[in-house]
């Protein structure tokens, strides 16, 4: 008997979690609870300056607590990537500098997420030691529609990224 409040609790949990920040599928589901859905939409990332010599070999990542999406490439490999490549995914919401090399970025996770949900968009670099952590942008959703989201890597780190994203209506 003494289990069976903390799987209730459990189970309250995960369904808080899924209505805050759901992947497409159990988006629908969702939408009826919650009028303002947005869904997160990738424009560009561009590299500036590597973290190795050469090509950098990067992923993107959405991470909310409890939940971890390996976003792009969808494959779950890496994308190699030179200095002054700017991925493309969607063009209307890309920021690629003059003189970079634009290239399409190809699909990506779809995420839907809902006003009061955080999480964190994180780009990594893939190395034989460890992976590095080339970029992180925490995100709190908020009712503004639509939010551009536009950062670069701290500067003094040795490499320069720059992610530029949105959240739409979904």
């Amino acid at each position: 008997m003494g289990t069976i409040p903390s799987r209730i609790a459990a189970v309250t949990a995960a369904l808080t979690l899924a209505t805050a920040f759901t992947p497409p599928a159990h988006a629908a589901a969702t939408a009826a609870a919650d009028p303002a859905p947005l869904k997160l939409v990738f424009g560009s990332l561009q590299a500036d300056d590597l973290e190795e010599s050469g090509e950098d070999e990067i992923r993107v990542e959405v991470k909310a607590p409890g939940e971890h999406y390996y976003a792009w490439p969808t494959n779950g490999d890496e994308a190699d990537t030179k200095v002054r490549t700017c991925w493309v995914w969607t063009s209307d919401a890309a920021a690629c500098s003059a003189g970079s090399t634009q290239r399409s970025a190809g699909p990506y996770v779809h995420l839907t997420v809902h006003p009061g949900a955080t999480f964190t968009i994180e780009v990594w670099e893939d190395d034989h030691i460890g992976d590095d952590l080339l970029l992180r942008v925490p995100v709190t959703v908020t009712d503004e529609q639509p939010r551009r989201i536009d950062v670069t890597s701290p500067s003094g780190k040795g490499f320069s990224y720059h992610l530029v994203a949105r959240l739409d209506p979904a």
